[in-house]
């Protein structure tokens, strides 16, 4: 290896250790809380030096939430494979569950955490991601199909995203599992989608009951 190649896989390992020492510490102890030269003693580190990986501590959150969200996006690379709108939309929900088990930390920034008071609210919030564009259009569809009946696909988005993140929220907090050993993650989230799907299965059989 060269004396190049060499010095960036030394920068970018130390970035690396950076990253996580700051995710752990906002995660803690709240983005206001924490300075870069906390982030500095945590890995034995020059508070000065930060600043040659990064130019303060909201570039240093961004690059967190950047990082968060290609690992989120990564996770769902399959989904456009999926035809059935439904079942998209299940395994998306899935998903959803699975990064906030195996990511909490990640997950706790993306989701759960206001914009930090020394961060630029548009840089922060930024455009819509195109995985949540990704969600509503496959609750569009899913509309369209009958799936969800006769509803605005904002609030049928609405419906979701909270039932699903607040299912996401007990689960990666250990809550559900303290609360209700014996109930399964993926039960629940089942029957999250049948209780959302039960006025349209209803006018359904409805209107079998009526043709006959």
């Amino acid at each position: 290896m060269s004396k190049i190649s060499r010095r960036e896989e030394e920068h970018k390992r130390m970035k690396q250790r950076i990253l996580d020492a700051a995710r752990e510490l906002f995660v803690k102890d709240g983005f206001d809380n924490v300075s870069m030269r906390k982030i500095a003693a945590k890995i034995d580190y020059s508070p000065a030096a930060l600043y040659r990986y990064f130019k303060n501590k909201e570039d240093l959150l961004l690059s967190l939430k950047q990082e968060g969200m290609e690992k989120f996006g990564r996770m769902q690379m399959h989904l456009p494979e999926i035809e059935d709108p439904f079942q998209r939309l299940r395994e998306g929900g899935r998903i959803y569950l699975d990064f906030a088990c195996a990511e909490p930390e990640y997950y706790e920034l993306l989701f759960n955490r206001r914009p930090p008071s020394f961060a630029d609210p548009e840089k922060w919030i930024g455009k819509p991601h195109r995985n949540f564009m990704n969600f509503k259009d496959t609750v569009r569809q899913c509309i369209e199909t009958g799936v969800l009946g006769d509803v605005s696909v904002d609030i049928a988005v609405a419906s979701l995203w909270s039932s699903v993140h607040g299912l996401a929220c007990l689960v990666s907090t250990g809550r559900l599992q303290n609360s209700m050993p014996e109930i399964d993650m993926d039960t629940v989230f089942d029957q999250v989608l049948d209780f959302i799907t039960i006025p349209q299965r209803e006018r359904a059989r409805q209107g079998l009951k009526d043709e006959n």
